[in-house]
């Protein structure tokens, strides 16, 4: 739904101010970087444990520079097919560049809401590549990328955006508060979940389901 009222015509938009000599992949390596450097900042700030503090100032730069990704992962196709330079190095290499992304992004979330190293954001991890995977692989098969009215990654992407900001404004110990009991996992080191870990079940949960609903 998002895609279609707002990711489309804008990206749409503003491609058109582009000159034609901007190479599609530029635009695919900028959006890359929107994640890359916040992902070094994140890491070089706060160290490399999945959970802790985190400065209320990076949710903000987060939020803005998902979104910066996420418009120009719209954008560089737009360009491709506007200047005729459309392939399949050009595809590959896009989704290239998601893969490395997603992973990425779900690191920076689970370590922002306090999921913590445990096995919980590994199910996140693979949920989302299960994801990208089957999503991918219907692609080549049909010719076409068909996502569902309301999808992951263009909906989603609102989701994500909201929560970093609800974040920013309030503090991740929010998300460190116990929620309910942990022992049914049977993971040693979880006795009670917190709120960040059962945000992370339902996203798996949500991820697993979305490989199958159309």
């Amino acid at each position: 739904m998002l895609y279609k009222y707002f990711y489309n015509p804008v990206a749409t938009k503003l491609v058109e101010y582009l000159p034609e000599t901007v190479a599609p992949n530029t635009l695919t390596v900028l959006g890359l970087l929107g994640t890359v450097i916040p992902f070094g900042i994140l890491l070089g700030v706060c160290g490399c444990t999945l959970c802790g503090d985190v400065p209320a100032w990076f949710f903000f730069i987060h939020a803005i520079t998902y979104f910066v990704y996420r418009m120009l992962d719209e954008m560089d196709g737009k360009q491709a097919r506007r200047t005729g330079n459309s392939s399949a190095l050009g595809l590959l290499f896009d989704h290239g560049c998601d893969c490395f992304a997603i992973g990425m992004q779900c690191i920076m979330i689970c370590k922002e809401h306090q999921v913590g190293e445990n096995p919980i954001i590994m199910a996140n991890l693979i949920g989302c590549y299960l994801c990208f995977h089957f999503t991918t692989l219907e692609e080549y098969y049909l010719g076409t990328l068909v996502l569902p009215m309301f999808n992951a990654v263009s909906d989603g992407s609102l989701l994500v955006i909201v929560v970093l900001v609800f974040t920013g404004s309030i503090g991740n110990d929010f998300w460190a508060v116990p929620a309910c009991d942990g022992t049914w996992l049977k993971i040693s080191t979880i006795t009670m979940l917190n709120r960040g870990q059962v945000a992370g079940i339902v996203i798996f949960a949500m991820c697993c389901v979305s490989i199958f609903v159309k």
